[in-house]
């Protein structure tokens, strides 16, 4: 049967020899002007005018094509060969160039990082959903003090901390000061007298203080080896190991000092003094506070601070000792005079002084006059003192002495070097002829400039690169989170975000310096850090904005390519800018793939929205749109979930919906509810009554589309679902879908084209009949009709990207994503709890058929004959009845598509292949897939006059189809691309475009259409070379797969190959890009869904410059090939095809 076939094709194809030839003839005519096309006078069948499809599909085509037998029959004879692609036709068009594109740099990024984000993703998961690592108490207050003891341990710098160990100074110097006069001058305790009440008041309150500090350090973290530690048992030990044993015993020492006071019959308490005494150990603690102080004065960033605070402590410290001594030496002469003898006290007459006069006599014998001081002769413990005073004396103080007068040298060095590079600008300005106003402002700016730069070089080595790289983020992190994403990049991935401010550069301008220019290449981001600064936009050059706060600009050339400044930024006082380049974000992001993943999904989401049009300033749209872009990244929806878009969260139940008549009864949830708990059965009969009461003449546009947005919450423009995700044009699209199918119903063609302007390009009054013989074969009752509006309504919900994140089991399809919401979240698709049980039956089902049978697909040429099997199986498994909602939906979802107020899609154009594609549809169940799929490209080819006689015919009709071409014209120029390629290219293509998915396996390139748009609107790809790098991508994947891949369906993503043709501007490194190419083919029990990464190797390479030797070598590899090709040709020894 198959041979009578062949045979009278191949006769067809001869009697029509002459009738393709001038076919060929006119399409080149109309390339040119003024040349009428020459009537066919071949008594073969003209094709229809352009837009009438048949009336009925099934009359035009009642059988597969003989074409596709003819090929059958001559793939088993025709050798196979191996070919490269040459170079070949170039399209023409440029690029826009105002339209933003993700840098190349970002996809070679994205394409590096996948394998690692693929192997990693579980434990990543597990890793940021996690709190923080390093959640020590910074607390400021007494209740962060309750709660670190309680869940966790203190951080040594945190707020809290260092007021505590402030206050313990403090404390320290009122020991240093009072406890030395209360053992020499023996106060007494009690509040009667000045001198006790003192005494009194710095023990109690020490004693409380000290107690409590005791159970701080069991409670703060400790550095061991740089490292911080939080663990309880190791902070335990090291305490114990270091300042444990000295802080209990002063404190047991102040408990039994105080009990002397009140127990003083206690024999082994009468030395109160000396008891009180051992609490000045306690002083050994100042060497601690006061690297505290020298770290807090570092942080402060001024040097001159650091230096006085140096002076300052040593002062302070010269003063204690002095005063220490002072005391001393008024205690040893008062033992002295005890004992009845005579002592210093006596000879210098100050027995009878008063307490100051005292102490300022005792401090004049300290402090070494000339002359020893007057001793009696028999007072050996006065000399004593006295030696070790001098020894003593001349060891420290005259050690603090040293430090401050080193101090001061230091101040004057750094003042000397700074006024020796003002002299050297000004020796330099004097030899330049400058006026007097510029070397002004020069001297000016250098001023400011050494003062925010400091001249102190110091050996790099002494601090590591982690520790430099926390420098950096302290200075400044600050300014780095006012990006959103970088905010977020702060708390997921720490460490890159320090090793991101660490690429920050400092650069200070003066007053009226340009720091970017409108019109000119940008390339960085700008953050303002200090001054004063003048905003100009392209949109209002005549509006100056004063900028005097932390602000970001140009985010958008991190990622972009050609971004252009819109705005000219200068500097009104002394300014200083951070800036960040696109290359180094780039380089520090390879170092964490997950947190790249992360910028790369925001890039590409932030580069799409800024190719929007929008009425604000590109500066504003790019503050907005980083907020916005950022909020959509799933890291922040899983790290802050929006309690209002929960789906246990939302109440779709506003006041003015609940005063409405015609509504269900909106009954309250139960908190945590997320299904279940809407009524089923409406008051009024809801949606389904009002579907019953409607008729044609009676439909207004505004009482139709609030009546919709009344029984169909979800699409209220206020209260809303698609509100509460923030999917306005998903809304708009549903309710266009809505409105339109109900404009079909009831044979309202005046709602449908509403929204459409032009009357050249509006829906035709004959496609209009078409549409309504689809409605009148499909018969569409009152509940088909609600299931389907019901639909059209929620479908859109399932694209939510906040949606997806809560439904694990929907893995990212939208139809599942519906699905869920309709049996476990009915809060959120309220229009379902109104539905009937065989309304509800066919919502379900359509789902199901939606999600096996991608319509758009088809229409463009997508899929494959095997798919058009396979939803002939989900329509005889869930019957007729569900196949005309599904038709009912089809018609709402595609006339929708534009959005509108009826239908902006479904022009002319449109509703050609529309209308096309159904009439085909009506006979699903009476054709074999074949002669469907191959009716409806039939009815395609005569929308553009194309031939469809042999299989070569067919495979360009489908190419026309994946390529959205629309008229002649646009065929004419496809058709040529085509016979660009040579008989081995087209022998391939015409391979796979013929290939069904059912006797012969076939490849679905998913996003191919986005391709082939691309490549023409690419210089250096054009549509030729496309086809030529498909064909080597066939042969690739041919070798990959070999047998390991057993379903007749294999679907190959193209997203990434897309994006490459987009950015490639490399003619011979885009020929040559398949090579250089990875396929990620499927095990045996996988679904066969293949992925082709472009690696780094081609991102890496797209703006190469073309070379003599790429030339050379895309020659010889040519001539190669075609010596091959003859050889076999001549030996016969490849049992391989070519037509």
């Amino acid at each position: 049967m198959e041979s009578i076939h062949a045979v009278e094709s191949l006769q067809n194809e001869m009697e029509t020899c002459f009738k393709r030839i001038n076919t060929k003839l006119n399409q080149l005519r109309l390339t040119l002007p003024d040349v009428p096309p020459v009537q066919l006078e071949v008594g073969v069948q003209e094709p229809p005018k352009a837009g009438m499809a048949p009336k009925n599909a099934a009359d035009g085509i009642e059988e597969e094509p003989a074409a596709l037998h003819v090929h059958k029959l001559l793939s088993d004879s025709t050798p196979k060969f191996k070919s490269y692609a040459s170079f070949r036709i170039m399209n023409s068009n440029g690029e826009d160039p105002t339209v933003h594109r993700l840098h190349g740099r970002w996809m070679q990024l994205s394409t590096q990082c996948s394998f690692y984000t693929a192997s990693m993703g579980e434990l990543h998961r597990k890793t940021y959903n996690l709190p923080p690592t390093v959640n020590l108490a910074s607390e400021r207050g007494f209740s962060g003090l309750l709660e670190a003891s309680t869940k966790r341990p203190l951080h040594p710098e945190g707020y809290f901390r260092i007021c505590w160990d402030l206050c313990s100074l403090v404390l320290l110097l009122i020991d240093a000061i009072f406890l030395p006069l209360s053992i020499a001058w023996d106060w007494s305790w009690g509040f009667s007298s000045l001198s006790g009440a003192i005494l009194s008041g710095s023990i109690y309150v020490g004693l409380v203080f000290w107690t409590v500090d005791i159970v701080l350090n069991f409670n703060t973290a400790v550095y061991i080896q740089g490292q911080l530690v939080t663990k309880r048992r190791r902070i335990l030990r090291r305490y114990l190991s270091t300042w444990f044993a000295l802080d209990i015993s002063i404190v047991i020492l102040d408990y039994l000092n105080l009990a002397q006071d009140y127990e003083s019959n206690l024999s082994f308490l009468r030395f109160g003094r000396i008891v009180r005494a051992f609490r000045m150990l306690r002083l050994l603690k100042m060497s601690k506070l006061d690297e505290i102080i020298q770290e807090l004065a570092a942080s402060t960033g001024r040097q001159w601070i650091m230096l006085v605070i140096s002076i300052f402590n040593a002062a302070v410290a010269a003063i204690c000792v002095a005063h220490i001594i002072t005391c001393l030496w008024f205690w040893i002469g008062s033992t002295v005079q005890a004992e009845g003898r005579e002592s210093w006290i006596d000879i210098a007459l100050a027995h009878d002084l008063d307490g100051a006069t005292q102490y300022i006599t005792s401090l004049r014998y300290v402090m070494n006059a000339p002359a020893p001081p007057l001793i009696a002769p028999d007072s050996v413990r006065e000399r004593l003192v006295d030696i070790m005073n001098n020894v003593f004396t001349l060891a420290v103080i005259g050690s603090a002495v040293s430090k401050i007068s080193g101090t001061l040298v230091e101040l004057r060095a750094m003042n000397e070097s700074r006024s020796r590079q003002r002299r050297e600008i000004r020796v330099y300005l004097s030899n330049q002829d400058a006026s007097f106003e510029l070397v002004s402002r020069i001297m000016k700016f250098v001023e400011y400039k050494l003062d925010k730069i400091s001249p102190v070089t110091f050996d790099s080595s002494l601090i590591s690169m982690t520790l430099q790289t926390e420098l950096y983020v302290s200075q400044r992190g600050q300014y780095m989170e006012l990006l959103p994403i970088c905010n977020l990049t702060k708390v997921l991935y720490p460490e890159t975000f320090a090793y991101i401010c660490a690429k920050l550069q400092k650069q200070v301008f003066e007053t009226k310096e340009k720091i970017f220019v409108m019109g000119a290449v940008a390339t960085s981001l700008y953050i303002t850090v200090t001054g004063k600064f003048i905003h100009v936009e392209a949109e209002d050059p005549k509006t100056e904005r004063l900028v005097t706060g932390n602000e970001w600009f140009d985010e958008l050339a991190l990622y972009g390519e050609g971004v252009i400044h819109h705005a000219t930024l200068s500097a009104r006082t002394f300014s200083e800018v951070l800036t960040l380049d696109q290359e180094d974000l780039i380089e520090t992001l390879r170092s964490s793939p997950h947190c790249a993943s992360m910028f790369c999904d925001y890039a590409k989401a932030f580069i799409d929205n800024m190719r929007k049009p929008s009425t604000k300033s590109r500066h504003k749209q790019e503050l907005d749109e980083a907020e916005h872009c950022c909020r959509l990244t799933k890291e922040y929806q899983e790290l802050y979930p929006d309690p209002k878009t929960r789906l246990k969260n939302i109440r779709l139940f506003p006041k003015d919906l609940e005063e409405v008549d015609e509504t269900f009864e909106l009954m309250p949830l139960d908190v945590g509810a997320e299904s279940g708990t809407l009524p089923r059965k409406p008051v009024n009969g809801g949606l389904l009554e009002y579907i019953k009461t409607l008729s044609g003449p009676g439909l207004q546009m505004e009482s139709l589309q609030q009546d919709l947005r009344t029984h169909l919450p979800e699409i209220h423009i206020q209260h809303g679902a698609y509100t509460v995700f923030e999917q306005a044009g998903e809304r708009d699209r549903a309710e266009s879908s809505c409105i339109s199918l109900l404009s079909m119903i009831y044979n309202r063609y005046d709602l449908l084209v509403h929204p459409q302007v032009n009357e050249d390009t509006r829906l035709r009054s004959d496609q209009w009949g078409q549409l309504q013989d689809l409605i009148s074969w499909a018969k569409p009752s009152h509940q088909q009709i609600h299931a389907a509006l019901v639909l059209l309504a929620i479908r859109g919900l399932g694209k939510s990207t906040a949606v997806q994140s809560q439904i694990q089991s929907c893995e990212g399809r939208p139809e599942q994503a519906v699905l869920y919401l309709v049996e476990n979240a009915r809060n959120v698709v309220p229009s379902v709890a109104a539905l009937s049980t065989e309304a509800l039956h066919y919502v379900r089902s359509v789902l199901k058929v939606h999600e096996t049978f991608n319509f758009a697909q088809m229409l463009q040429g997508e899929n494959v004959p095997a798919s058009v099997e396979q939803l002939q199986e989900k329509i005889r498994q869930h019957g007729v009845e569900v196949f005309h909602c599904y038709v009912m939906f089809l018609l709402g979802f595609m006339a929708g598509l534009g959005g509108g107020r009826g239908s902006k899609f479904l022009g002319a154009r449109n509703g050609e292949v529309l209308i096309a594609s159904m009439q085909v549809f009506s006979n699903l169940l009476s054709l074999t897939p074949r002669s469907v799929y191959w009716g409806y490209l039939r009815a395609r080819a005569n929308s553009f006059q194309a031939n469809f006689i042999t299989g070569e015919d067919l495979a360009i009709v489908r190419l026309a189809c994946l390529s959205r071409v629309h008229d002649q014209q646009e065929f004419v120029a496809l058709r040529h691309a085509w016979t660009s390629l040579d008989r081995k290219e087209r022998g391939t293509l015409v391979e796979h475009l013929l290939a069904d998915g059912i006797q012969q396996r076939a490849v679905i390139f998913t996003f191919l259409p986005d391709c082939i748009q691309h490549s023409m609107l690419n210089a250096s790809v054009g549509l030729t070379r496309l086809l030529q790098v498909l064909v080597d991508l066939l042969k690739h994947l041919k070798v990959a797969m070999g047998n390991t891949v057993l379903h007749q369906i294999v679907f190959i993503d193209l997203s990434d190959f897309s994006e490459f043709i987009t950015a490639v501007q490399n003619t011979f490194i885009f020929q040559t890009c398949i090579s250089r190419c990875k396929l990620d083919v499927p095990e045996p029990n996988q679904r066969p869904y293949v992925t082709l990464e472009m690696t780094s190797n081609n991102w890496g390479r797209i703006n190469e410059a073309d070379t003599d030797l790429m030339s050379v070598d895309h020659r010889v590899r040519e001539v190669l090939e075609k010596q091959q090709f003859l050889e076999t040709m001549l030996t016969g020894s490849d049992n391989s095809w070519c037509i």
